[in-house]
Formats: C-alpha cells, sequence, structure tokens
C-alpha cells in the first residue's frame, strides 16, 4: 500500500516528465539530425546582421539613431526572428504530434509548452552569445536598462505564445494556416522596425506603423539597450495589451475547440 502511494505521481509531475520526454525528441529531431543543426542558429541571425551592416557602411552610414549599425540589427533581427519562429513552432505543434495523444499521459497543452520552452532558451542563448561575440569583437555593447529590457521580452514572449495558441487551434481547422504565417512574416520583416529605427521615419508618417506590437517591442527593446536611442513611439502599454489579448483569446479557442484537436 505505502509502495502504490509513493509511485503514485501528481498531474504536475506527469505533466513535468512528458514535456521533458517531448522535449528531448524534439531536440533530437530538430538539431540533433543536423550535424550543424545549432551552429545555425546562431549563425543566421549573425550573418543577417553582418550583411546589412556591410550594405550601411558601404554607403557611409555607421550609426543608425547613434548606434553602431551591427548592434542596431542584432537587436532587431534577433527578437523578430524569435517571434517569426515561435509563432511557426506553436501554430505546428499539435499536428506534427498527434499520433502521440493516444497515450493518456499527453494532453493538448504539452507539445505547446514544449516548443515554447525551446523557442524562449533558445532565443536567449542566440542573444546572449552574439552580444557576447560582439563585445568580444570590441564593440561597445551596453545595457542601458536591463530590467525593461527583461519586461519587454517577457512580454513579447508572452503576446507570441497567445497568438501562437490562437493559430494552433486555427491549424486543426485548415491545415495551410502554417503557410499563411509564413506569408505573413515576410512582409512583417519589413514593417517591424528591424532595419529602421521610428526616428528614421517623418513624424506623419509614424500612424502607419505603430498598430503594429512587434514595432513597439523592437524599439523598446533598443531604448532599453542603447542609452544614445529614445523611440518616439515605444509604448509598453500597448504591448502589455495586445499580450493579454491575445492569451484570453487562445486560451478562449484551446478551451472551444478541445475536442477538434482530439478527433480531427
Amino acid at each position: 500500500m505505502e509502495d502504490s502511494k509513493r509511485n503514485k505521481r501528481t498531474s504536475i509531475q506527469i505533466m513535468y516528465d512528458t514535456v521533458h520526454a517531448l522535449m528531448m525528441r524534439e531536440l533530437k529531431t530538430r538539431f540533433g539530425a543536423k550535424k550543424l543543426g545549432y551552429f545555425w542558429a546562431l549563425a543566421e541571425p549573425m550573418a543577417q546582421g553582418l550583411v546589412m551592416g556591410t550594405m550601411f557602411t558601404l554607403i557611409g552610414r555607421s550609426s543608425l539613431s547613434g548606434v553602431p549599425v551591427i548592434l542596431f540589427m542584432v537587436s532587431g533581427i534577433v527578437p523578430f526572428k524569435f517571434f517569426s519562429k515561435l509563432l511557426t513552432q506553436l501554430t505546428g505543434a499539435v499536428n506534427a504530434n498527434k499520433s502521440l495523444f493516444t497515450y493518456r499521459q499527453v494532453s493538448i497543452l504539452d507539445p505547446v509548452i514544449t516548443r515554447l520552452i525551446i523557442e524562449i532558451a533558445t532565443y536567449i542563448i542566440v542573444f546572449c552569445v552574439l552580444l557576447a561575440g560582439l563585445a568580444w569583437a570590441g564593440f561597445k555593447v551596453e545595457m542601458q536598462n536591463f530590467l525593461e529590457f527583461v519586461v519587454i521580452n517577457f512580454l513579447l514572449i508572452t503576446f507570441g505564445a497567445g497568438l501562437g495558441l490562437s493559430l494552433c487551434v486555427a491549424a486543426a481547422y485548415w491545415e495551410d494556416v502554417t503557410k499563411v504565417v509564413g506569408m505573413v512574416m515576410m512582409p512583417m520583416l519589413l514593417i517591424s522596425g528591424v532595419f529602421f529605427a521610428a526616428t528614421m521615419i517623418p513624424q506623419q508618417y509614424l500612424y502607419l506603423l505603430d498598430w503594429n506590437p512587434i514595432f513597439h517591442a523592437l524599439e523598446l527593446i533598443r531604448e532599453s539597450m542603447f542609452a544614445s536611442y529614445t523611440s518616439p513611439v515605444g509604448d509598453w502599454q500597448y504591448l502589455a495589451f495586445c499580450s493579454l489579448v491575445a492569451n484570453a483569446f487562445g486560451l478562449m479557442f484551446y478551451q472551444a475547440s478541445r475536442e477538434k484537436f482530439i478527433t480531427s
């Protein structure tokens, strides 16, 4: 009797074990199958930053809004790439692991939580390694307000998680949602402030971009990192509101469509 009580696991322990097993499976599939899997997670944003930095240098621009070009690009490319990858991974989380739902220990949210953890960990590691590498290369890597930097990234993560959960539910009804997300993120790359700052846009045209939560997030990240940059539009309250709304709709859609995940 005592042994059975000792071996009986709580729901939290079951979820922990399930997420851990799914995480090992995801890491092996995503990175372990390729010899340079982990390398490309670092190389892609760094290469993009170097290419854009070289282009601006060739036209005579060594800095943008008082920030060295390469640092400016990395501070925009890395968060945007994280957000884009997070949406794609969460959208296909359930459909990619549908066969595992025959095991009663695996719940619908487990694959979503697993991919969320992996993307957050990858984002933190890539950002830290790139900044450390730039500091080693001689660039003045600064962090003006670390607490603000953490809060803004937390809001970006929660916004992406809520939106990704909503898209995950949509993918249960229409499998091509993942393709649509990829198509939408292409123009979003151009209008989210990855390659430019709000200070470079005439004041009368800022209204065309300030509806975009990602634009606000990148502006606030740069403001928290660089003492020389002050955003004219970055609004953390707007970003927090978008995050709250995205999570509310995501959880509502998930609760309303739980049976659809199992039967589809």
